[in-house]
C-alpha cells in the first residue's frame, strides 16, 4: 500500500501510511531525493523502495539559475500576497508563469484583506488578472478568521501554500486545517524535531480528501533558468497571439509582423501582461 511522503531531508524523511500513521523514511542513496507529495512505497523497515511516477513538480530558481523542487503531485498553488509587505512587481507574475509551466492551476489569495490595497502592482492588476480568468480570493486572519471562500476552493486535492515572508500565510494554515497543532506534535514525535518554525515544506493532511502543503516564506521568488518557449508557456494568455506572429522565434519586441504587439495595441491582450514578460524575458537573458 502506498505511502506519501510528508517531509524529505537530505537521505530520511516522514511518511504517511494509507492509515494516517506517520514512520520514518531511509533513502537510499540510488533514488534521487524524493520531494513532499510523492507518493512513495517502503519496505518494512522504512526504506525508500520506490516513487510513483509524478504528475508534476513545483520549484524555484536558485540564485545560479537552476531549477530547485519544492513539492510534487499538486492539483493547485495558493499564492499568497498582502498589503503588508507588498510584493514586488513581479512575484505574482513569476509565481503565475511557474504554475503554467507545469500544469498546476493557480489560485490568487489576497490575505489581510481588511487593510486598504497599495496603489501599485499588482495590486492595480488584480481585475487585470480576473479578466483573464485567473481565479482571485481575498481572505483575513485578524481579529477573527475570514477564509470560508479559500476553504471551499481547496476542499479536495492537494494544494501548496506559497508566498513571501509575512503574509499570514502561517495563520491561513491554521486556520484551514483545524487540527494542525495534533498533526505538527504528532510530526516532531518522529522527527524529534520543534513544531514552531517552518523550514521545508511538509504536508497536512485537510479532512479525508485534501492535503495542504506549507512553504518556507520567502522574500523574493525567483524563475529557473529556461529557453524563451518554455517562459511562453508561462504566459498562456500570449500563445494564441504568439502562434499568428510572423516569425517562429519572435519576441514579441519589436519584430516585424509582432501579433502579440497587435494584440495588446488593439486592447485584446492587456499591455500589464506583455511589459511582465519583456520583464521576464530580460531576467531570463542574464543568466546567459
Amino acid at each position: 500500500m502506498s505511502s506519501r511522503l510528508i517531509q524529505a531531508h537530505a537521505n530520511h524523511g516522514v511518511a504517511m501510511n494509507a492509515a494516517g500513521e506517520l514512520q520514518p523514511v531511509h533513502f537510499p542513496r540510488r533514488f534521487e531525493r524524493p520531494l513532499p507529495g510523492d507518493w512513495v512505497e517502503l519496505d518494512a523497515h522504512g526504506t525508500l523502495t520506490a516513487v510513483h511516477d509524478r504528475q508534476n513538480r513545483f520549484g524555484r530558481g536558485d540564485g545560479r539559475g537552476r531549477f530547485r523542487p519544492i513539492a510534487a503531485n499538486l492539483d493547485r498553488a495558493i499564492i499568497v500576497i498582502a498589503p503588508e509587505p507588498a510584493p514586488s512587481r513581479d512575484l505574482l507574475h513569476r509565481y503565475l508563469a511557474a504554475c503554467a509551466i507545469h500544469a498546476i492551476e493557480p489560485l490568487i489569495v489576497v490575505n489581510k484583506a481588511d487593510l486598504p490595497l497599495p496603489q501599485q502592482a499588482p495590486f492595480t492588476e488584480l481585475e487585470g488578472f480576473k479578466a483573464l480568468g485567473y481565479p482571485l480570493t481575498l481572505t483575513r486572519c485578524l481579529p477573527t478568521p475570514d477564509v470560508d471562500a479559500l476553504a471551499e476552493r481547496i476542499k479536495s486535492g492537494t494544494s501548496l501554500l506559497a508566498g513571501q515572508s509575512g503574509v499570514g500565510k502561517s495563520s491561513l494554515l491554521n486556520a484551514l486545517v483545524p487540527d494542525l497543532d495534533a498533526q505538527t506534535g504528532a510530526l516532531s514525535r518522529v522527527t524529534g524535531k520543534g513544531t514552531h518554525t517552518t523550514t521545508t515544506a511538509t504536508v497536512h493532511r485537510r479532512g479525508e480528501n485534501a492535503w495542504l502543503i506549507d512553504t518556507p516564506g520567502v522574500w523574493e521568488f525567483g524563475l529557473w533558468q529556461m529557453d524563451a518557449e518554455t517562459l511562453q508557456r508561462g504566459f498562456p494568455e500570449l500563445a494564441e497571439h504568439a502562434n499568428r506572429c510572423k516569425f517562429r522565434d519572435c519576441r514579441h519586441r519589436s519584430e516585424p509582423g509582432c501579433a502579440v504587439r497587435k494584440a495588446v495595441e488593439s486592447g485584446t491582450l492587456p499591455a500589464f501582461r506583455h511589459e511582465a514578460w519583456l520583464r521576464l524575458l530580460a531576467e531570463q537573458e542574464r543568466f546567459r
